[in-house]
């Protein structure tokens, strides 16, 4: 129980690495927990202890809004590392973000800690096992990455997304929750309202194209160079990451120029959306592009949107092209290969999908049939089972 506080309070630790793929599952958790606790009347504390800065930045307040205290940590992954003294450096965060968990641990004292993931957990993992804190932790994708695979050994319980991933892990300890994601894509809207919000009609499609939390050039190199011709017979919703957003804003001025007032409002660019913007942005699309991170394909089948997929090569493991066809399965998808994709072939497959209407109900079906929308209620369950509390 907790060191500072009353018998009663039940404190929960989340942690993961800075990405969306990491922090917008905490927070579908945590929606979970708090419900769970107004309802059961429990005395129960959030918090989140991992990175706040780097590479991959988030804004602490999406955590301080949902009445979770942060607690920022040093980490970064060797990855990013592109000599030897800047892996050194990288270790130095490391051995710091370690102190800090155990500072942050011992001062918290939390019944459990559910983990994500991500080197942004690492230090917080180390330090648990010195404190003996049980650990939850969830894995989104197909394959296993590299800091659960080693967590799973300490972990008490073990969530995952895939069918496919039980191999990795411990039968007797795993359980198959699907990935949590929040409430709100599973909650039905109103479509008129959302394509209002972006400016549209009615009368034309609209194609919702998402690079993730960080953005995906290469979709964004393929949507710019078909631009001209996408609007002259489609609505555009494009977020593409805020880094990339400064280029490609650029080009997309340069290439809608010639363009009249009406119809350069059938593009929607952004750098990054919230929660709200990406609701409707999903409530207006009748057709979705995107990477293939578990987060992108949860949100896709929760909205049960038809979708073409773009799997990230470069991705560890190669788990973003393992989600994709797990997810292409049952039909729900159409998977397109990053590495030898042009833009004629992007466009006569998007252009021949997105007018093919009952290839797109199909595929709305399959992709509703592979929603898990109890996942982030399971883990939350779990959790509050494993700290003690009376649920």
């Amino acid at each position: 129980m907790a060191l500072f506080s009353g018998l009663n309070k039940t404190r929960i630790v989340l942690t993961g690495g800075g990405t969306g793929g990491h922090i917008f599952p905490l927070l579908a958790v945590a929606e979970e927990i708090n419900r769970f606790a107004k309802e059961k009347n429990l005395d129960v504390e959030l918090s989140y202890i991992g990175p706040t800065s780097g590479p991959f930045t988030f804004d602490e307040k999406i955590f301080e809004d949902k009445g979770i205290n942060v607690f920022s940590i040093a980490s970064e992954s060797p990855n990013n590392a592109e000599n030897p003294l800047e892996k050194i450096v990288i270790l130095i965060k490391e051995g710091l973000g370690f102190l800090q968990s155990l500072w942050h641990l011992w001062v918290i004292m939390p019944d459990v800690i559910f983990s994500k993931g991500g080197y942004g957990a690492v230090p917080v993992l180390l330090s648990s096992i010195l404190y003996r804190i049980p650990t939850l932790i969830h894995e989104s994708d197909t394959i296993p990455g590299t800091v659960n695979e080693f967590s799973k050994k300490i972990a008490k319980r073990i969530a995952i997304s895939f069918e496919k991933t039980i191999e990795f892990f411990p039968f007797e300890k795993t359980a198959l929750t699907g990935n949590p994601i929040r409430k709100t894509f599973f909650e039905s809207g109103d479509k008129e309202k959302a394509l209002k919000s972006f400016g549209f009609s009615a009368n034309s499609k609209v194609i919702f194209v998402s690079g993730g939390s960080q953005g995906a050039k290469k979709i964004n190199d393929l949507i710019l160079d078909i631009l001209p011709k996408l609007i002259s017979s489609y609505q555009i919703i494009h977020q593409c990451g805020t880094r990339n957003y400064p280029e490609a804003s650029r080009e997309a001025e340069f290439l809608l120029r010639s363009q009249n007032p009406e119809t350069r409002t059938k593009y929607r660019l952004y750098g990054f959306m919230d929660e709200e913007q990406v609701k409707n942005a999903y409530l207006a699309a009748d057709l979705v592009v995107s990477r293939a991170g578990s987060s992108q394909i949860s949100e896709i089948a929760a909205t049960g949107k038809p979708s073409i997929l773009v799997p990230l090569s470069t991705a560890a493991r190669d788990h973003q092209r393992e989600n994709a066809y797990a997810f292409s399965k049952n039909g729900a998808t159409v998977v397109l290969e990053e590495e030898n994709l042009k833009s004629n072939l992007f466009w006569e497959t998007l252009n021949h999908l997105i007018n093919n209407q009952l290839k797109l109900e199909q595929m709305s079906r399959m992709a509703k049939d592979f929603a898990k929308p109890k996942a982030g209620e399971m883990i939350a369950k779990e959790l509050l089972s494993i700290s003690g509390a009376k649920i």
